[in-house]
């Protein structure tokens, strides 16, 4: 309550102030015009209940849509925009294809071929990392790899891995999945890159896990 009652007080100095100013002088149009945006900004942040109490604003939730073009499906903002293409030049389709996405400082590549037999989870990874090797000519130090991936239900594997600048600083990092998906033989491969380690740790647990076989 205090933390909120001192909120209010700050914003009135402010709006005072900004008053004040404008009064006093039109030479400080622009500062006036800095201190109302701020008073805006802060008067937004906060919602009062009908019975006159007050509280912080909750940010809208992400409305998320699933994409599921090729008989998968895969879980996206709804504002995010999601490219499709084949591979070896033909166009994607249910066998085999790629998609690719951009949102909040992370890229996800997912790749899916189909075989008899289908490619391991362990195959999906090493290729998606040569793929990744080729397409940026650029190359990666791997990190780390292992099982206990769980992807709609099946095992898979994963591996992570690292781009370092010129002087040897790390520049940016990977995740690569790979699981297979067995009424169809299927095998997947999504690869989550970006400069920072938890945008990308987060956007791959979160995609993998509403990951889903059949869409």
């Amino acid at each position: 309550m205090h933390r909120l009652l001192n909120l209010f007080v700050l914003t009135a100095a402010v709006a005072a102030m900004a008053a004040a100013m404008a009064c006093s002088s039109s030479d400080n149009s622009k500062e006036v015009k800095d201190l109302q945006q701020k008073v805006d900004a802060l008067t937004k942040a906060i919602v009062v209940n009908d019975d006159g109490s007050a509280r912080f604003a909750v940010a809208a939730p992400v409305a998320v849509v699933t994409y599921k073009d090729y008989g998968f499906g895969l879980p996206m903002p709804q504002s995010v925009k999601v490219t499709a293409a084949g591979l070896n030049g033909k166009d994607a389709n249910k066998d085999s294809g790629s998609v690719v996405a951009s949102s909040g400082g992370t890229s996800l590549l997912l790749v899916w071929t189909k075989a008899d037999p289908p490619l391991s989870p362990e195959e999906s990874v090493n290729g998606a990392f040569n793929v990744m090797q080729r397409l940026t000519q650029q190359q990666f130090e791997p990190a780390g790899s292992g099982q206990g991936l769980k992807v709609d239900s099946q095992s898979g594997a994963f591996g992570t891995f690292v781009a370092r600048d010129t002087v040897g600083n790390i520049a940016g990092v990977g995740v690569i999945g790979g699981w297979v998906c067995p009424k169809d033989n299927r095998s997947f491969a999504l690869t989550v890159t970006g400069q920072q380690l938890d945008p990308v740790k987060q956007s791959f647990v979160y995609l993998t896990d509403g990951f889903k076989c059949a869409a």
